[in-house]
């Protein structure tokens, strides 16, 4: 576009004594419209800046450019409704007096399938909004691309004047089929927005009855939510929706289930008001409310429903699988006294797997609320008394392909706890295997250091005169004291080390000693590292004391140099085990 005439678009200048509209319009009729890289008219950036003066001159001028789209299939009458220009718009559509022109110009769509309105409702102009529909109530305005309508937007955002505005003037306005298959009745609820929610509630109730694209209806998210007051309204209009499975036909649930897997008391009490028989509902697996409660830890909801006489008869319902609310609370390792505790729940109780809650506690893995559980079931002396003082180690448990394995024979089945011992000693193998390793390194430093120990670097004094007979002769050098520390060290730590395995191996022997073998391991391998280390120095000391007066600066230098590339060997380890 020409710069001269973009800026007067800009800035709404008509015309002075250097420009004239007129005649760029005309040359524009004439040659083809000028337009910017996003394919907006001279019109289009009038309408983007609110230039309704400029805008009435343009089409005085050429009316034909009214109709004009740019890339995305906007008219200015799009762009102005999104800039909230509600004088543009006016002029725009003074332009038209056929009335079904006028329609087919106010419901055209961009290539999202938006109508002004829609952009209207999106960028919250509620002036643009009563405008654009008081022109053209009878339209129904469906939903775009994106299957939002201009109703479901302003649910969903909570502009409720906008919502009102379209329930009050548009005499069919589209509600169904949003995003996900929702009803702005969703969308509000989902968003929380319950001006929105009561409005759309009065206007048409039964929307609260639409399943979603997964089942759900707006009565479900409202309990998810803990929308109670909205969730009072609709039960109060038909009680028969707390009865309404939310969900696919083989994985589904009801609001009683909902409310138990948020452990929302409050809204458990509201649904129980309303319709006292939904506590014993099912959801696809067969569980009660009290079973997803203790599978999703929500304490406080399993004992408020323990509390209830009416739900009493829950404690004892198997699931699908057999499992009793109290198997899933064995198997979720967590500790509910009141459930275990409860009198219903002391009746002897095996799932389809032959468990007792107690079996499937002594499975889980080891926490602190895990042993306060196992002793509480121990304690009421029925769960999985059968499993502790009457079965032996090995039960026999029939085999269907007996015949043709093992010649008509019971197959022999590992009892739980046999099987957890044998894990643990193949772990003590496995350590042990290891630790062979380490011995025979230990062994050959000790027997290293010894040997240094007793032929000691720059030899003993052999003169018979001298008081110092016997006696090493670098004893008065620095480096050789350092030697023979450092030897000692490294002596007395692979001893250690040594020691250490001895004990791991008295201790291997027993599969539950399996933590005290792993400490044991260890504590020798600390020792044997530091024993590695002191060899190293005692090299480097040991060879400075005898070369220092031809190679000394050369000893400590490759000496320095192998005690980094330990140090260096040590941390890469340390850090990648």
């Amino acid at each position: 576009m020409d710069p001269t005439l973009y800026k007067a678009a800009m800035r709404g200048n008509i015309g002075d004594a250097n420009f004239l509209l007129a005649d760029h319009l005309k040359r524009d009729e004439e040659n083809g419209y000028q337009v910017t890289p996003k394919g907006n008219t001279v019109l289009h950036v009038a309408a983007l800046y609110g230039h309704s003066h400029f805008a009435a001159e343009v089409l005085k001028i050429t009316p034909a450019m009214l109709c004009c789209q740019n890339k995305k299939n906007e008219t200015a009458l799009h762009i102005a409704a999104n800039e909230g220009h509600t004088e543009v718009v006016l002029v725009l559509l003074a332009r038209i007096e056929d009335h079904n022109i006028k329609e087919k110009f106010m419901r055209m769509m961009d290539a999202g399938g938006d109508t002004a309105l829609h952009k209207a409702v999106r960028s919250q102009h509620l002036d643009m909004v009563k405008l654009l529909v008081k022109e053209d109530p009878e339209f129904e305005f469906p939903p775009n691309h994106a299957q939002e309508t201009p109703l479901y937007l302003a649910a969903e955002s909570g502009f409720h004047d906008a919502l009102i505005n379209i329930l009050e003037s548009c005499k069919k306005p589209t509600y169904a089929a949003g995003p996900s298959n929702r009803t702005p009745l969703h969308a509000a609820v989902i968003q929380e927005h319950r001006d929105c929610i009561r409005s759309l509630w009065r206007w048409n109730k039964p929307l609260c009855e639409e399943p979603d694209l997964w089942g759900w209806n707006s009565l479900h998210y409202a309990v998810k939510l803990g929308l109670e007051d909205v969730v009072s309204d609709m039960l109060r209009w038909k009680k028969s929706l707390v009865y309404l499975p939310a969900g696919s036909e083989n994985d589904w649930t009801t609001a009683i289930h909902i409310a138990a897997s948020e452990g929302d008391v409050n809204m458990i009490n509201k649904l129980l008001y309303h319709c006292p028989d939904c506590w014993d509902m099912l959801n696809s697996n067969n569980q009660n409310a009290l079973h997803v409660a203790v599978l999703n830890n929500q304490d406080e909801a399993v004992c408020f429903l323990l509390d209830s006489d009416e739900c009493d008869n829950l404690v004892v319902d198997p699931d699908s699988d057999g499992n009793t609310p109290l198997h899933l609370l064995a198997a979720s390792g967590n500790h509910v006294p009141e459930l275990i505790n409860h009198p219903r729940a002391k009746k002897m109780s095996f799932n389809k797997q032959n468990q007792t809650p107690l079996d499937i506690a002594l499975s889980c893995t080891a926490t602190t609320k895990k042993e306060k559980l196992v002793e509480d079931l121990f304690s009421i002396g029925r769960f999985g008394k059968r499993d502790f003082e009457v079965k032996r180690k090995y039960e026999y448990m029939p085999n269907p392909n007996a015949e043709t394995e093992t010649g008509g024979k019971m197959q022999l089945k590992e009892d739980d706890h046999d099987k957890a011992k044998k894990e643990d000693q193949t772990e003590v193998e496995s350590i042990m295997k290891v630790a062979q390793f380490h011995i025979v390194v230990a062994t050959l430093i000790m027997t290293v250091t010894f040997a240094a120990g007793i032929t000691l670097p720059g030899g003993f004094e052999s003169d018979p005169d001298s008081h110092n007979q016997g006696m090493a002769i670098l004893t008065r050098k620095t480096a050789f004291r350092a030697f023979a520390v450092s030897d000692a060290i490294a002596f007395t730590f692979s001893a250690g080390a040594i020691f250490i395995y001895f004990l791991m191996a008295a201790q291997s022997r027993i599969p539950q000693r399996e933590k005290i073998v792993w400490k044991f391991y260890n504590l020798a391998a600390i020792c044997q590292c530091l024993s590695m280390f002191a060899v190293v120095i005692a090299f480097a000391t040991g060879m400075f004391a005898t070369l220092s007066h031809s190679l000394g600066l050369a000893v400590c230098f490759i000496s320095s140099l192998t005690i980094l590339l330990y140090i260096l060997v040590v941390t890469y380890i340390a850090r990648n085990t």
